[in-house]
């Protein structure tokens, strides 16, 4: 097993679990993990979720500022937001369709073995994260899609520590979803 690979499953594990538990410490966590799985990624030709993990790096830092920033319209005591159901769905479908012209540019100058379920995937997580980064409790309903997509895909390319990973950010999202809704009915 790849050194590399497994430290990036260590710390990714560590980074989700303390983003479901609100800490703050999951924005520094988590960008190490990033700059881990981008180098993985990188040796195995997934240009898709190599440039994922470079925006994320990104989406980290603003999230690290956002949580440590509080908005002013937000209340003291306010931690979550939520979308209207309608917003949700056109953000969800419009990110989607941002993916195909980018699985297009894959699959015509890069070596992605499935270019566009990857640039798909590379937008709704991007998508979800910045749900999180804003505190939008949706954010773990469509990471536990994401992640159950992502298992499946690196199953199917026989990198099983990975999918093993997803797997557990999955069951992570639905730890995240359950712990955050149970601190919304608490206030």
């Amino acid at each position: 097993m790849p050194s590399l690979e497994v430290s990036a499953v260590v710390i990714n594990i560590a980074g989700v679990w303390l983003t479901a538990r609100r800490n703050m410490m999951c924005w520094p966590v988590g960008m190490v993990g990033v700059i881990l799985y981008l180098r993985q990624f990188y040796l195995w030709h997934l240009y898709g979720d190599m440039l994922l993990q470079a925006v994320y790096f990104i989406i980290l830092g603003y999230g690290w500022y956002s949580w440590r920033t509080p908005r002013k319209s937000q209340k003291e005591h306010s931690h979550f937001q939520s979308f209207i159901p309608r917003n949700l769905i056109t953000q969800i479908v419009l990110t989607a369709c941002i993916g195909l012209p980018i699985g297009y540019i894959f699959s015509h100058f890069t070596e992605d073995p499935q270019p566009y379920i990857d640039s798909v995937l590379m937008c709704l997580s991007l998508l979800a994260s910045l749900w999180t980064t804003r505190k939008y409790i949706e954010n773990w309903y469509l990471w536990i899609f994401v992640d159950f997509i992502y298992t499946w895909l690196f199953f199917h390319r026989a990198d099983f520590l990975t999918a093993s990973l997803y797997a557990v950010f999955a069951l992570l999202a639905m730890y995240g979803a359950c712990t955050w809704k149970r601190d919304i009915n608490a206030h």
